[in-house]
């Protein structure tokens, strides 16, 4: 019974099997845009970041041996 509402009896997909696929279809695509929007703003934040944690390791570094070179 199932299979005689997905199918008509030339063969041809039902409207609500088309309907149920482009609805799919859909959901993936914003799903998607969603996904690299935020790809491309954690990138970003992890950049700054990562800059902003070398250059406080650089400033300790030259702290420190600036304070190892005075006798």
């Amino acid at each position: 019974m199932l299979m005689k509402k997905l199918k008509s009896t030339k063969g041809q997909i039902s409207m609500e099997v088309g309907i149920l696929i482009a609805a799919a279809v859909a959901v993936a695509a914003v799903a998607g845009y969603f996904y690299l929007t935020n790809v491309k703003n954690v990138s970003g934040d992890v950049g700054t970041t990562a800059t902003g944690i070398i250059d406080e390791f650089s400033e300790a570094a030259d702290n420190a041996s600036k304070t190892n070179s005075t006798p």
